[in-house]
């Protein structure tokens, strides 16, 4: 059951959680049965709900912005792909800051020869993907996709370092 599988993320001696979900299990109470464990247990919790489908730069640069501030220890995914794709890419942008999202996203590269060295994450929060869904995988995956608004272009990363640190199925 899921108090269970967050009891990891309490021994561990998180203090502050940021939530990345969807409006849709915000308003139905799903990301609630994270916090109500988490704060039961004396953790602060943030929730972030603003992922749509095909996660845009702006909205994961929000969600970044909030990390910043918040200052999470921990970032806990839930959902499907959309939600997991943007928390990885919030993950990178609040680990690393002065990473400029245009050289992480390099298109069409073998994962084992980047020319571009992705930064090292864990530094600042470990990333647990809750997945609702049985789809893309994201939750054990190191792929993440993001649409810039401005353009429309989607923009895949790879890198293995975007691989949650634990996945909750």
């Amino acid at each position: 059951s899921l108090p269970i599988a967050l009891d990891e993320v309490i021994t561990d001696g998180h203090k502050r959680a940021l939530i990345v979900t969807d409006r849709f299990l915000f308003n139905n109470g799903y990301a609630d049965q994270i916090t109500s464990v988490l704060k039961a247990a004396g953790v602060e919790t943030e929730v972030f709900f603003e992922v749509e489908a095909d996660p845009t730069l702006s909205v994961v640069r929000k969600g970044a912005e909030l990390a910043n501030s918040f200052k999470p220890d921990v970032i806990i995914a839930l959902g499907g792909g959309s939600p997991m794709d943007a928390a990885k890419i919030m993950w990178v942008m609040y680990e690393h800051p002065e990473t400029h999202f245009e050289e992480l996203a390099l298109r069409f590269m073998d994962i084992r020869k980047r020319i571009y060295k992705f930064p090292k994450m864990g530094v600042k929060a470990k990333m647990i993907a809750v997945t609702t869904t049985s789809g893309t995988g994201s939750e054990v995956t190191p792929f993440a996709v993001v649409t810039d608004d401005a353009t429309g272009q989607k923009y895949p990363l790879a890198d293995y370092a975007l691989t949650p640190d634990m996945a909750i199925v």
